[in-house]
């Protein structure tokens, strides 16, 4: 088999199983009947062009870290939110951190491709099942499922949020035990000693 008939079969598959996905998530959030008589409506044009798109804009939304956007604003004004940050946090002490930890690089704190890949295809189930938990009220599928996934990645952020955020502030609040801090000028205050009566001791 040559490498282009190889490739062709590859990139035929994943397409497939985009179409696919796609498909299955739309009458999962719709609804079994509704998305099946939604779809059979549609131009199929449409269909070979908008299915794959569901899994391609579920894995880059699973990309954008929002929650550090959120936790960088929430750092910068926390002096004028005193009131929020003492009660989200309780490390801390309404005064400044004795010192800035070093922030981690997004090399550092690398997210595998899995991880991205499986959290974001999981997402539309986890969306209707805690839709139907909390929204029960709501008549409409597809409504119940979005208030469901709002709902979740809200939760989910927000507690990812404030395990950072007392992260941060433990690493702010740590001391090394046994440490004197010496400043410029302290060598002075200090006194001389005698290297003399040293020697004669140890004669």
């Amino acid at each position: 088999m040559s490498p282009f008939a190889a490739a062709g079969v590859v990139v035929g598959t994943v397409y497939w199983s985009a179409v696919t996905y796609g498909a299955v998530t739309v009458m999962q959030v719709v609804g079994h009947k509704k998305g099946l008589d939604v779809m059979e409506r549609a131009d199929p044009l449409f269909l070979l062009m908008g299915l794959p798109t569901i899994p391609v804009m579920l894995v880059l939304g699973k990309m954008i870290r929002w929650e550090d956007y959120v936790l960088r604003m929430w750092r910068k004004y926390s002096n004028k939110l005193q009131i929020i940050s003492s009660m989200v946090s309780a490390v801390s002490t309404g005064h400044p951190v004795p010192r800035v930890p070093a922030e981690a690089s997004y090399q550092s704190d690398h997210v595998s491709i899995s991880r991205i890949l499986c959290g974001a295809l999981v997402f539309p189930t986890i969306a209707n099942l805690v839709g139907r938990l909390m929204f029960r009220r709501v008549t409409s599928n597809l409504q119940r499922t979005v208030l469901g996934g709002i709902a979740f990645v809200a939760i989910k952020g927000a507690l990812k949020v404030y395990f950072k955020q007392q992260q941060y502030l433990i690493q702010a609040n740590r001391r090394i035990l046994n440490y004197v801090d010496q400043r410029p000028g302290d060598e002075e205050a200090m006194p001389p000693v005698d290297n003399e009566d040293s020697g004669n001791e140890g004669n």
